[in-house]
């Protein structure tokens, strides 16, 4: 067959793909090294931007794992 008369396309690039767990632990770890460091380096920890970069971590670890969201949720509750 002619590559005129094949009629299939394929396309490799699917759209986003959704990070594997192996990806989002590294983030996660990423992420801690990098405030660790700041804590290390003498930087502020009580301030808003710590905060902000402490709950983006957060946020991370809660999208990998929507239980321990919840169960946090319910902890939070008593």
């Amino acid at each position: 067959m002619s590559a005129s008369k094949y009629g299939s396309s394929m396309c490799s690039n699917a759209g986003p793909r959704e990070p594997s767990a192996a990806d989002t632990a590294a983030a996660v770890a990423q992420a801690v090294d990098t405030l660790a460091a700041a804590i290390t380096a003498g930087d502020d920890a009580t301030g808003p931007e710590f905060a902000a970069q402490l709950a983006g971590v957060w946020a991370m670890i809660t999208a990998a794992d929507p239980e321990l969201a919840a169960r946090m949720a319910r902890y939070s509750l008593s």
